[in-house]
């Protein structure tokens, strides 16, 4: 590899690393405040970067904003369909959906903060509209899922959209008790005992009893 080439390499290392930087500073903020009350100064300041450097990589907020939601819907997608389609029973596919769907929020509160956000007040821009639209669509494959699980006898039969719907419910609203600011916050450990525990028990009321021998 010659100098220009290696030097070529190197300056291409360096843009993904400010652009990973910038990614990561604006995920954390969007998982703190709603996207309209976030500048670009305040998201150059947590990556220790210059302002200008978004604008180079991103060229405006809005930009910014939609990589950040296209990074992590592509990583909500990713996780929740491994979760889907793995080559288990139909009853742990069902829990696996919900154990990879509580990790994807308490990795990446920002998706949280997107739902609820969108959720009390509309989406108003294409990213949060983008948000709402994957999501809707993987609570419909999670309610495939539950329907699987119904059909092949593995748990008692239940309505499996409205499962899916309480189901997603349970996990956002547990969820966001640990984005709280006040004496109800509970810290991410906790939250993911709170759910295996609940997530337990609400297993074995659906688990189909055994016939007796």
């Amino acid at each position: 590899m010659n100098d220009e080439t290696s030097a070529a390499a190197r300056g291409s290392r360096r843009r993904e690393r400010t652009r990973a930087l910038l990614l990561d500073a604006a995920e954390l903020l969007m998982s703190q405040r709603a996207a309209e009350e976030i500048r670009i100064e305040d998201v150059a300041a947590e990556a220790g970067i210059s302002p200008a450097s978004v604008y180079v990589h991103f060229g405006t907020k809005d930009g910014l904003l939609a990589a950040v939601t296209e990074r992590v819907l592509a990583v909500a997608t990713d996780a929740l369909r491994s979760a889907y389609a793995a080559q288990t029973s139909p009853l742990e596919r069902f829990a696996g959906v919900g154990a990879a769907y509580l990790r994807l929020l308490l990795d990446h509160p920002a998706v949280l903060r997107y739902l609820t956000v969108t959720g009390e007040r509309g989406p108003r821009t294409p990213a949060e509209e983008e948000v709402v639209a994957r999501f809707s669509q993987l609570r419909r494959e999670f309610e495939q899922s539950i329907r699987d699980a119904v059909e092949t006898g593995a748990i008692r039969r239940v309505d499996p959209e409205l499962m899916s719907y309480f189901l997603f419910g349970a996990w956002n609203g547990v969820a966001t008790l640990g984005l709280r600011r006040d004496a109800l916050v509970l810290s991410p450990e906790r939250v993911e005992l709170a759910v295996i525990e609940a997530g337990l028990v609400l297993l074995e009321g659906l688990i189909v009893d055994s016939p007796t021998p």
